[in-house]
């Protein structure tokens, strides 16, 4: 039986260290998640919300971030992205360093 909406509890998600290289993730919420150090190489990630999301050590080589919601050059700059990584509009790849 389902809780009453006042007695639900926020749950985020948590993939630390997980291999999800070419997951289809896109528009996903992945508010305040923790990526912390997951091998996503090749995932789309497409219109994902990522506002609070932790980035320190997740693989984003060849992601796909286009239209990303909430993503700052600071939660990429703990990531490990390269020139294929597809970053959303507002970022340049100028702006992180490049592994």
């Amino acid at each position: 039986m389902p809780r009453p909406a006042h007695q639900q509890q926020a749950r985020t998600l948590d993939i630390s260290g997980a291999f999800v290289r070419r997951t289809d993730l896109s528009g996903a919420s992945l508010r305040g998640a923790n990526l912390a150090g997951a091998d996503a190489s090749n995932a789309s990630f497409r219109n994902a919300d990522f506002q609070g999301a932790v980035l320190d050590g997740t693989i984003l080589k060849g992601a796909d971030l286009s239209g990303a919601k909430n993503l700052t050059v600071q939660q990429l700059s703990r990531a490990i992205v390269d020139r294929q990584t597809i970053l959303p509009a507002y970022i340049d790849h100028d702006l992180l360093r490049s592994n």
